[in-house]
């Protein structure tokens, strides 16, 4: 298409690569016009004309999606019970997450807010920031995304990156502080449903974001910094802290296709995992989150080639390999994960077929039914389930 003489794409916010993987047609619920249209291309889905320039579309195709795109079809999507990932492999997975995060529809408003996130939190910046007089708020989101589109992403990479912004580094910090993981659909109806932020997140128990913040997993590491008198270990606790206060929540999430997700889970699960192993008494998963189960939290296992380095643990090496199991999520727990994206969202709520996320939908409203005031409005959506399945759905 051309507009004022130049050459608009039509970009896509959530890549088609994914889409693809849902279904070769989509379903799409506007939850500001309470409209739903079915059988929607992936290539009509998602997107929006001029939503970036040329050079940053053409750095996505070619310095992530291609190579990930790969790595989905060959490898992720083709395992059933585990997933074995080189080192260069784990790096491009957190790569793509990173930027989906930073990518999404509503990207250059949670710019603005992360652009002062270490001022907003009393916190010392990690380096100075590069000023850029008139850059505009869409400007400095663009830059924070070529800024990982141009390094592997990693912390010490973005801190060396001319361009480098606030935003970029802390979240590929919070990313790479994270351990990976893939749960998958039960095989029944439900499928994972995708938004048009593309992934969502899971708080504390309890969790209200006014009253009640994310303090537990927190609390439990500062009790253990108190109480120990090993210079070496309040170092190693410090550092937690400080992760898990950047990865506030439980877990992120992010749908791959219909039936397979890639998770990225708080280090301080990790963390808790092994003290629990060598006998500690730890926070019981039923007061963290509302999924306990323990099996989805185990962390992955590594094959290292080259032996550890005293007091630095072990050194990298491309043919290390980091072993993922599958996890498969129960009924109740897969719909629960669609409540959580159904409550993330701008606009589009997708799915390859009503049938298939008719489950999370209900549990949606039964989550938020009174006194509870949900923060996304789907009673259009109701209704039409209700009119579709005249009256069998106890919605």
């Amino acid at each position: 298409m051309c507009i004022g003489g130049k050459s608009v794409s039509n970009n896509h916010y959530v890549p088609r690569l994914i889409l693809r993987k849902f279904s070769d047609k989509l379903s799409l619920y506007n939850v500001r016009t309470g409209e739903l249209k079915e059988n929607i291309p992936p290539e009509h889905a998602y997107s929006i004309e001029g939503f970036y320039d040329e050079e940053t579309e053409k750095k996505l195709n070619q310095r992530i999606e291609s190579q990930f795109g790969g790595l989905l079809s060959n490898l992720i999507l083709k395992q059933d019970k585990e997933i074995s990932l080189s080192r260069s492999n784990l790096l491009l997975v957190k790569k793509f997450l990173t930027i989906s995060m930073i990518r999404s529809v509503k990207g250059e408003d949670w710019m603005k807010k992360e652009k002062d996130f270490y001022s907003l939190c009393g916190m010392p910046t990690p380096f100075e920031e590069k000023q850029i007089i008139g850059e505009t708020s869409f400007e400095y989101w663009l830059r924070t995304l070529n800024v990982i589109l141009d390094t592997d992403g990693t912390p010490g990479q973005v801190i060396n990156h001319p361009d480098k912004t606030y935003p970029a580094y802390r979240w590929a910090c919070i990313v790479n502080s994270a351990y990976l993981a893939f749960w998958d659909a039960p095989n029944d109806r439900d499928e994972f449903v995708i938004t048009d932020i593309g992934m969502t997140s899971e708080n504390e128990k309890g969790w209200d974001g006014i009253r009640v913040h994310n303090r537990k997993k927190l609390d439990f590491i500062q009790n253990l910094i108190k109480s120990t008198e090993d210079n070496n270990e309040r170092e190693q606790l410090l550092g937690l802290l400080y992760n898990v206060t950047s990865f506030s929540e439980n877990f992120q999430m992010f749908p791959i296709s219909s039936k397979r997700m890639i998770v990225l889970i708080s280090p301080f699960f990790k963390f808790r995992y092994f003290m629990k192993s060598s006998g500690v008494t730890v926070p019981e998963l039923s007061d963290l989150t509302v999924i306990p189960n323990e099996k989805l939290f185990e962390p992955n296992r590594n094959h290292y080639v080259l032996p550890p380095i005293s007091g630095k643990g072990y050194q990298y090496h491309e043919d290390d390999r980091y072993i993922y199991d599958i996890k498969v999520l129960n009924t109740n727990e897969i719909r629960y994960c669609n409540a959580l994206f159904m409550d993330r969202i701008d606009t589009y709520l997708g799915f390859s077929s009503l049938n298939h996320a008719l489950g999370g939908i209900i549990m949606y409203k039964r989550l938020n039914d009174p006194p509870y005031i949900p923060r996304v409005n789907y009673t259009n959506l109701y209704k039409i389930i209700d009119e579709r399945y005249m009256g069998s759905i106890n919605i």
